[in-house]
C-alpha cells in the first residue's frame, strides 16, 4: 500500500472518510483495514462479526469477501457480514421485523409483483399509469418520504393520486407480508429508528462499519448508516468524490 493507503487502514479509533479516484485501490484499503481491525492488542482488537462491510451490488459484495477471505483466512472471514444496503435491510428485517409488524418469513416482491399490486390498488388496467406510479413511489421512499408526506406535499393531481395510491399498496403489502425492493431500505430505518432496543443491539452488534463506493449512497441508505454506527459510532466510508 501507499503512504496514504496505510494512513486509512491505521486510523483506527474515529470515523474515517477516503476519497479516491477510480482504481486507485479504495476497495484494497477496506480489506486490508478488516484485517487491521482484527489485529489483537492494539485498540482495535474486534471479533470477525463485530465488522460490517458494505457495497452496492452482489458482485462487488462476493469479490470483497473473497479478498478479505486471501487476508484473514476462511474461517475468520466467514463470520464476517460482508454485504449489499439491500441484503444487510433483509438481516435487519429477517432477525428483527416483527417490531413492524412483518414475520420472519416475508416476501421480497420483483417489479412486476409490484406492478400488479399498485393496479390493484390503484384500480385501474392501465400498466404504464401503474408502471409511472410505481416510478414515484420508488423516488418517493428514496427520499424518505412517507405516503402520508407524500399526500401532504403533493403538487399536482398526479402526485396526490400516487400518494394514496401509495398508502394503499402499503397496506396491501402489509397485508400479505411482502416489501418490495426499496422497502429493504426504508423498514430497516424505520425500525432502527422507531424501536431503541433494536437500535442498541445493532449498534452494539456491529463496532466498526466500512461502506465502500460511499458516492453513490441515497438519503434513506445515509440515515440508515447513521443509525446503524450512533452518534458515537466509528466507521470508515471510501468513495470518489
Amino acid at each position: 500500500m501507499n503512504p496514504a493507503q496505510m494512513a486509512a487502514v491505521q486510523h483506527l479509533d474515529s470515523p474515517c472518510l477516503v476519497l479516491a479516484g477510480a482504481g486507485s485501490g479504495k476497495t484494497r484499503v477496506i480489506t486490508h483495514k478488516i484485517a487491521r481491525l482484527l489485529q489483537p492488542g492494539d485498540g482495535a482488537d474486534l471479533a470477525p462479526s463485530q465488522i460490517g462491510a458494505i457495497t452496492f451490488t452482489n458482485k462487488a459484495a462476493a469479490e470483497m469477501r473473497e479478498r478479505v477471505k486471501a487476508l484473514i483466512g476462511p474461517k475468520a472471514a466467514g463470520k464476517l457480514l460482508v454485504c449489499t444496503f439491500h441484503s444487510l435491510g433483509v438481516r435487519l428485517l429477517r432477525e428483527d421485523g416483527e417490531a413492524l409488524g412483518l414475520k420472519p418469513k416475508f416476501s421480497i416482491l420483483d417489479s412486476d409483483d409490484v406492478t400488479s399490486i399498485l393496479r390493484d390498488a390503484g384500480a385501474t388496467t392501465d400498466a404504464k399509469l401503474a408502471r409511472s406510479w410505481q416510478w414515484q413511489i420508488s423516488l418517493w421512499k428514496n427520499m424518505g418520504i412517507s405516503s402520508g408526506h407524500a399526500l401532504s406535499d403533493a403538487g399536482s393531481d398526479d402526485e396526490i393520486l400516487a400518494a394514496k395510491v401509495m398508502k394503499l399498496y402499503e397496506e396491501r403489502l402489509l397485508a400479505y407480508q411482502a416489501v418490495d425492493f426499496d422497502d429493504l431500505i426504508g423498514l430497516p430505518l424505520k425500525l432502527l429508528a422507531e424501536h431503541e432496543h433494536v437500535r442498541l443491539k445493532w449498534q452494539r452488534q456491529l463496532r466498526h462499519v466500512l461502506v465502500d463506493e460511499y458516492q453513490d449512497t441515497n438519503a434513506t441508505q445515509y440515515e440508515l448508516l447513521k443509525m446503524l454506527v450512533g452518534p458515537e459510532g466509528i466507521f470508515t466510508a471510501v468513495g470518489d468524490d
